[in-house]
């Protein structure tokens, strides 16, 4: 059996806040207060901050140092797992629940090159490279959690890339542009969402093969896949262009809402999907309720 932490339920994932990009749709950590109040424990599942750049970096720790007060106060307790924008915000790089039945992960280990469409995803796949040979000399390869951790480092290969971000009121179309640009890059984005679903149930067959729910994030794709009997979820981003929903486990269930924002602050809204983890794990299917 996985050894699970005791996080007190109900627990809330959510992913890529992005707090301090500016593009981000959070501008201040208080426009998520509703939706941490609702829970006893959030899951930051990678991506809350910005923290590869060395330029910047002090101000990512003080956002995390934010966010994580700012989840306190709400009455729930914070638990950060590492993404590609917050390579070591954590000493976490994943997390097992319901005694191994949901795996929770960023998701940037799915791909080689970490951000398949990013400008610099030349540099960290030659950083990835590097750091699974290394690998090979302990043997770990096989290692989840060191697995992990190299395309962690992986994604450090930027950091002495100036950011060249800032926040005003083209913020959102810069980026926009930017993730557009040159054409192809659009089709680079779709090809990653079209293989992410196959590569997610892969990956926990080969490092968790109890796990029937795969939680990520990474690329912003919002939605479900049924997969070899696992249930492969992503809950988006709170970036332009795309949706964002959180699941929440409580009682040996899993349920997915939309996040909906409310007079500038945001809340979970109607329920999506629901599922049955003892169900999933009997073999009977992980289709789950629609709400």
């Amino acid at each position: 059996m996985i050894e699970t932490p005791q996080f007190e339920e109900p627990i809330r994932i959510v992913s890529d806040i992005h707090f301090g990009h500016p593009a981000s749709i959070i501008e201040k950590a208080a426009q998520l207060t509703p939706l941490f109040r609702e829970a006893k424990t959030v899951i930051f599942n990678g991506d809350t901050v910005e923290l590869r750049y060395i330029r910047g970096r002090r101000l990512g720790m003080r956002n995390a140092m934010i966010m994580r007060e700012t989840c306190l106060e709400a009455g729930a307790q914070p638990v950060f797992i590492n993404g590609n924008h917050d390579p070591m915000l954590s000493d976490l790089c994943h997390v097992d629940l319901a005694d191994g039945a949901i795996l929770v992960t960023h998701g940037d280990l799915l791909f080689h090159d970490i951000s398949p469409w990013s400008h610099d995803a030349g540099i960290m796949a030659a950083a990835h490279t590097r750091e699974l040979e290394g690998l090979k000399e302990d043997d770990a390869l096989h290692d989840f959690e060191k697995r992990l951790k190299a395309s962690k480092r992986a994604a450090l290969a930027i950091q002495l890339h100036k950011t060249g971000l800032r926040r005003d009121a083209l913020s959102a179309l810069r980026t926009v542009l930017r993730e557009c640009w040159p054409p192809w890059r659009p089709f680079q984005i779709f090809h990653s969402w079209a293989v992410t679903p196959d590569r997610a149930e892969a990956l926990a067959r080969t490092f968790r093969p109890q796990a029937r729910f795969i939680l990520i994030g990474h690329t912003h794709n919002c939605g479900f896949w049924e997969r070899s009997g696992r249930t492969i979820v992503n809950t988006g981003s709170f970036l332009p262009l795309s949706r964002r929903m959180t699941v929440d486990l409580e009682g040996g269930v899993l349920t997915a809402r939309r996040i909906v924002e409310e007079k500038g602050s945001f809340k979970a809204g109607e329920v999506v999907r629901r599922f049955s983890i003892e169900e999933a794990m009997e073999g009977k299917g992980t289709a789950g309720a629609r709400g």
